[in-house]
């Protein structure tokens, strides 16, 4: 079984970012994974889609049957998407569940402060009405009723969510991977440096 790791949130919360850094974890495990980045799924794959509450829907839902499609294929998925809808948190649920592992993590920062570090000013267009139906301020935006995992990046430094998700997720056992043939195992980290060590103490490893 392999997952899926569905960061939202609204706009400039640090979806993305988290995403980024979290991928780079799991891809340092050695396990395949790919980054479907919602901006990019958008302007790719999905052209046709506007931001009206259907067309949103629907971009999850499709963004969520990718998923399930390199999931089958043992490629673990990070993405980061806005997914505003509680209807849509749970559908992606469904598509994705219970073939694979699936981890809704909300990524929890105010109107306030999303726009204070809004790079491309988004949240000041809309204010002004230059934007429609943009997540926040002229469109609604439902918090999840049961997140798996909550990071709040008002309270919380880059590198202190990336921990803290990285964490959560191993006492998941998200990140375990599926054994191989008869005498496949998993360790963790902690457990294969110390593995590590002690054929090195041994003699058994040789460092030069």
């Amino acid at each position: 079984m392999t997952f899926t790791l569905w960061f939202m949130g609204r706009p400039a919360a640090g979806k993305s970012t988290i995403a980024k850094r979290v991928e780079n974890l799991v891809n340092e495990r050695g396990i395949r994974t790919e980054n479907l980045d919602g901006d990019e799924i958008r302007k790719n794959l999905h052209p046709d889609l506007g931001f009206t509450k259907e067309d949103r829907e629907l971009n999850n839902r499709r963004t969520a049957f990718i998923c399930r499609l390199l999931n089958r294929n043992g490629i673990g998925v990070v993405t980061g998407m806005i997914t505003p809808f509680r209807d849509s948190q749970e559908k992606v649920r469904e598509i994705i569940e219970p073939e694979n592992d699936f981890v809704l993590i909300y990524v929890k920062c105010s109107v306030e402060a999303c726009a204070e570090r809004d790079p491309k000013n988004l949240y000041e267009q809309a204010r002004e009405g230059e934007i429609k139906n943009f997540t926040g301020i002229n469109h609604p935006f439902q918090e999840p009723h049961n997140p798996d995992i909550v990071v709040d990046t008002e309270q919380q430094a880059v590198e202190e969510s990336v921990v803290y998700v990285e964490n959560r997720l191993e006492e998941m056992d998200v990140l375990a991977g599926d054994a191989e043939g008869e005498y496949a195992f998993d360790i963790n980290r902690t457990e294969e440096q110390d593995i590590k060590e002690r054929l090195s103490e041994e003699g058994y490893l040789n460092d030069d």
